[in-house]
């Protein structure tokens, strides 16, 4: 399997690359129109953060409809591919714009969760995890990863099963922005010391 079995998924990230560049450039200017300057008193810059987000905000959607259908796609063909392949889209979807939008992918995989969506969405979202690969802030991954636990618990799913199938999928090195390879912390989440601490608390209130 090579990037060019792939070609309509590779053809679709690269048309949507200059969409999302042009949409998170508009963002990027909102956000500091309204944050700047950057000087000055930590409690006087927080308090600017929920206009300068208000402003991002008002940019509007730009491409992530599109963005999110296509990692819908991507996200389902990973979930049915072998371990090599997964390797080939984990490098291909981080060659595009669309990686940018992963983190917002998966929160919004946890609401639908959450709102009564279909089980899918729960396989949708760790193997979106997956895909990212912690390359973001591994902090913010662990959160995602925790919320669509959680919010897969709230829909009454087992999620255990869909963290061991996408954990052999995922990437057994590490990444050098992660502490723990993507594999490892999928496989023992449930074992793990933020699980103890953090989700497991929510099973006994």
């Amino acid at each position: 399997m090579s990037v060019d079995d792939l070609g309509p998924i590779t053809e679709r990230l690269a048309a949507l690359d200059e969409p999302i560049r042009h949409w998170q450039a508009a963002r990027e200017r909102a956000f500091a129109a309204k944050f700047t300057p950057k000087q000055g008193k930590l409690s006087t810059l927080m308090g600017r953060l929920p206009t300068a987000a208000a402003a991002t905000a008002g940019v509007g959607p730009g491409p992530r409809e599109q963005v999110f259908a296509l990692l819908d796609e991507i996200c389902d063909l990973y979930a049915r591919s072998d371990t090599s392949r997964c390797a080939i889209i984990r490098g291909l979807v981080h060659q595009h714009e669309a990686h940018l939008l992963l983190g917002e992918y998966m929160g919004n995989a946890a609401r639908m969760l959450g709102s009564g969506g279909r089980s899918v969405w729960l396989e949708r979202g760790i193997a979106a995890l997956s895909i990212d690969d912690q390359r973001r802030d591994y902090r913010d991954w662990l959160l995602s990863l925790g919320d669509l636990y959680l919010a897969g618990i709230k829909a009454k799913l087992d999620p255990a099963p869909v963290l061991l199938r996408i954990a052999e999928r995922s990437n057994r090195e590490r990444h050098r922005a992660a502490p723990t390879a993507t594999r490892d912390v999928l496989e023992g989440f449930e074992q793990s010391a933020y699980f103890g601490t953090t989700i497991l608390p929510h099973f006994k209130q």
